[in-house]
Parts: C-alpha cells; sequence; structure tokens
C-alpha cells in the first residue's frame, strides 16, 4: 500500500489517489468515450458491488470497447481501495466508490493503427453527504426544460457513460427558469424519462410509476422494485405524459449516492415533497437493507 493517503487503482497497480491520470491521448478526455459505474459504502461497507461491476462490464461489451480485466479483479480493487480509503473518515461518513472504462488511447494522436487496450480505473470519494439536506428536509425541485432526453436510437441511453454535456446543458436550462431547480427530461413524444443523476417514479392512486425503456439500466431502480414487492406496493414500468403527472400525488428519485430523495415539485405542481405516505414506506424498507436511515445521515452530516 502507499502510506495512509488516499489511494486508487489505475490499470492494474494501486498507487496514491493524487497520482491516477490519464494522459490527453485518451479517449476519455479526447472524446468522453468512457463507461462508467459507482457504487457505495453504509457504515463502511460496500453495498451490491458486483451489480455495479457486472453493469459496467455488460456494457463494455455492448457498445464494443476492448478487452476489460475481469470482474473479480474489478471488484478486489474496489474492496482493497475502499478498505484503505475509509479508514480516516469519521463514522457518519461514507464513500462512492467509482469504476471507470475509457476505450483507450486515440490512435489520430499516437500514430497506432491497431485498437489500444482499455484505460480502467477504480478511486473513491467523501459522499457529500450535506449537499442533499435541502432535498431530505423539503424535496426537489423540477423543472422540465424544452431540451429533450436523447433518443435511443441515436445514443445508448441505457448505458452510464460519461458523456454528459447534454445533461450539464438541461440542468443550466432549468435553473435559468428556476433557480434551484433540476431538469427532468421528457423524449419526444412528451413522455417523462429521468433526471441527470437519478431515476424518476410517480405515485398516482397509490401505484408507482417508472420508465422502464430509453433511460439507465438503474440499480437503484431494481432495488425500488424489489422494495415495493415486499411491501405491497403496485409498481407498474409506464411512459406517462405531462397530463399524467399533473394528476400524482407525489413523486421521488432513487440514485447510487443519496438513496432516496423526495420530490417537492415539478414546475408549479407542488406535490407530497417528504411527507408522501409511499416515500415513507420505501425509506423505511431502505434503512432496513442498508442497515443506515439516509434521511438521518444526511441531515446530520457536516
Amino acid at each position: 500500500m502507499t502510506g495512509d493517503g488516499p489511494v486508487a487503482w489505475l490499470n492494474g497497480h494501486v498507487l496514491p489517489a493524487a497520482d491516477a491520470r490519464l494522459p490527453v491521448q485518451d479517449l476519455g478526455i479526447v472524446g468522453g468515450i468512457s463507461v462508467a459505474d459507482m457504487a457505495r459504502t453504509y457504515g463502511h461497507r460496500p453495498f451490491r458491488m458486483e451489480q455495479h461491476v457486472e453493469r459496467l462490464l455488460a456494457s463494455c461489451r455492448e457498445l464494443g470497447f476492448p478487452p476489460v480485466r475481469p470482474k473479480q479483479d474489478l471488484l478486489d480493487a474496489a474492496e482493497t481501495i475502499a478498505e484503505h480509503n475509509a479508514r480516516n473518515l469519521p463514522e457518519g461518513d461514507d464513500l462512492g466508490i467509482v469504476w471507470f472504462v475509457t476505450a483507450g488511447l486515440n490512435p489520430t494522436y499516437t500514430g497506432d493503427a491497431g485498437l489500444s487496450e482499455s484505460t480502467v480505473c477504480v478511486h473513491t470519494f467523501r459522499l457529500p453527504l450535506a449537499r442533499w439536506k435541502p432535498a431530505v428536509d423539503s424535496g426537489v425541485v423540477l423543472t422540465i426544460p424544452e431540451q429533450k432526453h436523447l433518443p435511443e436510437e441515436s445514443f445508448p441511453v441505457r448505458h452510464k457513460t460519461r458523456s454528459r454535456i447534454h445533461w450539464w446543458l438541461a440542468d443550466r436550462q432549468a435553473a435559468a427558469g428556476r433557480p434551484g431547480s433540476r431538469a427532468l427530461l421528457l423524449d419526444e413524444q412528451g413522455r417523462m424519462t429521468e433526471t441527470a443523476t437519478a431515476c424518476f417514479y410517480a405515485v398516482r392512486d397509490g401505484t408507482v410509476h417508472t420508465r422502464l425503456s430509453g433511460v439507465l439500466n438503474s440499480i437503484t431502480r431494481r432495488i425500488v422494485r424489489e422494495l415495493c414487492a415486499d411491501l405491497d406496493i403496485p409498481f407498474q414500468f409506464s411512459d406517462p405524459d405531462v397530463a399524467f403527472l399533473r394528476q400524482c400525488e407525489e413523486a421521488f428519485l432513487s440514485s447510487t449516492p443519496c438513496g432516496l430523495l423526495p420530490v417537492a415539485s415539478i414546475d408549479e405542481q407542488h406535490l407530497a415533497g417528504p411527507d408522501g405516505p409511499v416515500l415513507k414506506r420505501l425509506q423505511a424498507a431502505w434503512t432496513q437493507l442498508t442497515g443506515i436511515d439516509t434521511f438521518a445521515q444526511i441531515r446530520e452530516a457536516r
């Protein structure tokens, strides 16, 4: 190991996190050609890492990336650096665990006619839990911007890629129209999709509705579906439009870093926010599953 400071894993080598750098010729930098995934710890214990690594490797295969290291190597690397980097964390903090793979070096820059090897990195970061306090206390404010979601026919939206400029533009557009809000994108047919960092769920007559296709193949969506089944909460994959959203009682988001978050409003429509009964049941089940009350953890974070 490399002392007490944070470490990372790059192409099979453990090194100080500050030394985990990519060359400027890497296609992850040149073209944003990179696939990523992220797990987190709960109480410093990694949670469902295998599912995240399996999704990462499936994306690399389906997108035609150069060969990537075996699944067990990526799991072992994450276990090693997460255990090391968690040592200096306060008891109430947790880590995000990131894997990313790029398509290797740009042959135009290197003069190489062949396909280079993938660049593979694993690193961690301290979860910025305090950042989500307003969302936990009051709910996330969503705005539907004019910008539309990228269609599956032109972009691999089900894969977690690092090509994020369309989301950056969408969130800027949403915040310009309504300061502090985040973008909830519709597709070209006017149906709901997702946000830049989270799955979106609308609750109508006690049934949870969310998209199946045309959105990220989400790990947290799988968990929400599992919990709904355990709690006998009706769960349905659907393609609701704006008119449907106007008839919903509550809505919420799910993502790996923060778990579940309530939605306070969509445009000018106010929803149940943190008081949503379905969200409350799911949050209690999430706490039981992970061993951590993420709402309390976020509220107590500094």
